[in-house]
């Protein structure tokens, strides 16, 4: 006579779920594959060999989702505390912004005004500083179109910081029942506000809701593990049947030109489907050998120090590699590297040069954040 299983797979999800009010390591794991493919595509040839693939478009949607997921999931939880009579309005959005403040501006600010200071050439920041400063720099870029600022990837940090300006109140002020809407409406809007740049010519996207349907995706599942728990194994399932078709719409998008409007219009939103896959399966916890990987102590340390990677990668190999170089010759001692020793030796200096940056800088400021805590998901953002 079988034995019946005492604990359903619904069951076991929605114990599996309860870390979630927490930290998830193996988000940590998954930031570092994300800055990696945008290392990939800023350190080598784009379109050749190991860049065949759109490695920064799709580390960029992984970091879009995680963001729209973390940052909407303490939001919510907050939301909820606010309805039940624990907090304001007010204070809640003031510790929100003051601990992604602590978080994001120290580093940044000091690396655009390095870049300012010292090789104001390698960058636009020297004629339209005010862009940078106030977080507008990819509004610059997209009417420049400069990629070859060593800035240029910072055009990112423009858009979560203006989302984070409005998305709070969003959160915080719609209905309850009407916020599945918003989703809804982020995604749509994402892929629309893309069609209206490909038919001004504009096909970069760097402009804020061009990526709206990747924060919108990542905050879909802060809305199913805050308020929809048990559609939960239903919800997973239709995200692994979606997560097939958007594998195959990637692919077949890759054998279109890049500039092709279905590829402009569809290929971010393949890649945030897929990346929500990962950001879901990775925040509940992986298991057997996808869990061991995600689960290793280096790559969650990485994942950790993932800011300041990204912060300091294009400065590495073309400014401080050439720096110590020189160093070195005044000593006496000759270097010379070729292609893939140079680009494995500007990796072991980022590495250090972000690890110096977290425990020196960016961690002592972190800390300030107990002083700005939230009755609700204190233990993210």
């Amino acid at each position: 006579m079988a034995t019946q299983r005492t604990s359903p797979p619904a069951t076991d999800l929605l114990r599996a779920t309860q870390p979630l009010r927490g930290h998830m390591p193996q988000l940590d794991a998954l930031r570092t594959f994300a800055v990696l493919l945008v290392i990939i595509y800023h350190w080598f040839p784009t379109g050749e060999g190991i860049n065949r693939l759109p490695n920064g478009t799709i580390g960029v949607m992984i970091f879009f989702v995680l963001s729209g997921f973390l940052i909407t999931r303490i939001l919510l939880n907050n939301r909820n505390q606010i309805n039940a009579g624990n907090g304001s309005l007010g204070i809640t959005y003031r510790n929100f912004f003051v601990r992604r403040a602590l978080r994001i501006f120290p580093l940044y600010y000091l690396v655009i005004t390095a870049v300012l200071v010292l090789i104001p050439q390698a960058s636009d920041i020297d004629d339209h500083p005010l862009y940078y400063y106030l977080y507008g720099y990819n509004i610059l870029l997209s009417q420049t179109g400069n990629w070859s600022d060593v800035l240029s990837p910072f055009w990112t940090l423009g858009v979560e910081e203006q989302l984070y300006l409005v998305w709070p109140w969003i959160v915080l002020l719609t209905p309850r029942a009407y916020f599945r809407w918003v989703l809804v409406a982020m995604v749509a809007v994402g892929v629309l506000f893309r069609g209206y740049g490909y038919s001004q010519g504009q096909l970069d996207g760097v402009l804020a809701p061009a990526s709206f349907d990747a924060f919108g995706l990542g905050a879909l599942w802060a809305y199913m593990v805050t308020e929809q728990t048990d559609a939960l194994p239903r919800f997973l399932q239709r995200l692994s049947v979606s997560s097939v078709l958007a594998f195959v719409g990637f692919v077949s998008l890759s054998l279109l030109p890049g500039d092709h409007i279905l590829v402009v219009l569809f290929q971010r939103l393949m890649i945030s489907v897929l990346s929500l896959f990962l950001v879901a399966r990775a925040s509940v916890g992986v298991q057997g050998l996808g869990g061991k990987i995600l689960n290793n102590s280096g790559l969650q340390y990485i994942g950790r120090i993932s800011y300041g990677i990204y912060v300091f990668h294009m400065l590495v190999p073309g400014y401080i590699v050439p720096l110590l170089f020189r160093l070195t010759n005044r000593l006496g001692v000759s270097i010379t590297l070729d292609y893939w020793s140079h680009r494995l030796f500007s990796l072991v200096v980022l590495l250090a040069l972000a690890s110096v940056s977290w425990y020196a800088f960016e961690k002592p400021i972190n800390q300030l954040k107990r002083y700005f805590s939230y009755d609700a998901g204190k233990n993210e953002g």
